[in-house]
């Protein structure tokens, strides 16, 4: 495991155990709402920026990501068409992602993966933590560097983990449709490994609640509820420009 994320294990248990209690019985206080969702709450934290919390609604067909205070827009996922649609009010613009079928085996970089339990944490629910490495060979000898660390609670909310992994599948076809499949200084193994083709066969084990990646972004799942919404947060302004980028129009990548 990564020191940046031993680090900061105990602070994310205590911020998850103390809220799983509350977490784990649905919200009805609003009776007038007709949709039961879960509510995923994150502190997010990327280089160059204060941390900041995303809010992720789930039902059994969508997903809403919301930045918590930021009103300049949100993002839908309908798993049904396999579409993302990211919505930007300043421009009233949306950026529609549609499915792009992809395959590992296409991948420049050959990823290995580890999978331990974190014999020392707390279960939840009954259920054990465990730590899923995604990792590639420096060279021909047994150097490693590590390009996904992820921690996560095996078996919980696969009513959740599906869509969420389907969701990434559609963010990562994107990327593959954008790069080269070159090694370069700028886009080395692990930015193959962890943000291209990265198929998120992590929600096939659980739930992860906490991760870091090649890129120095890592998240901390602080909450989960489930809750009574009005279904129309699921709905995109349809008056909104809507456009795509593929290869020959892409704009720079971070």
């Amino acid at each position: 495991m990564t020191t940046k994320l031993r680090n900061i294990i105990p602070v994310m248990l205590v911020a998850f155990f103390l809220s799983f209690d509350l977490a784990a019985k649905p919200n009805t206080e609003n009776s007038k709402q007709t949709l039961e969702v879960y509510q995923l709450s994150y502190i997010e934290r990327e280089p160059g920026t204060d941390e900041y919390e995303v809010t992720m609604l789930v039902s059994d067909r969508y997903i809403r990501i919301d930045e918590a205070g930021e009103e300049s827009g949100y993002i839908i996922y309908d798993d049904k068409d396999k579409v993302i649609y990211s919505v930007a009010h300043h421009d009233k613009s949306i950026l529609v992602i549609k499915e792009k079928a992809f395959s590992e085996d296409d991948s420049p970089v050959k990823a290995q993966v580890e999978y331990l339990e974190l014999a020392d944490a707390p279960n939840v629910s009954g259920k054990a933590i465990y730590n899923y490495r995604v990792f590639v060979k420096k060279d021909k000898r047994t150097e490693e560097e590590t390009c996904t660390e992820i921690q996560l609670v095996e078996g919980l909310l696969p009513e959740v983990r599906g869509i969420l992994q389907n969701y990434q599948k559609v963010v990562s076809g994107q990327q593959v449709n954008m790069v080269d499949n070159k090694i370069s200084e700028f886009q080395d193994a692990c930015f193959y490994a962890d943000q291209v083709y990265n198929n998120g066969a992590y929600y096939e084990k659980g739930l992860p609640i906490q991760e870091w990646h090649s890129n120095d972004r890592s998240r901390i799942l602080i909450t989960y509820d489930k809750i009574s919404i009005d279904p129309a947060k699921f709905k995109y302004p349809e008056s909104y420009r809507q456009f795509s980028i593929d290869r020959e129009s892409r704009l720079p990548m971070p």
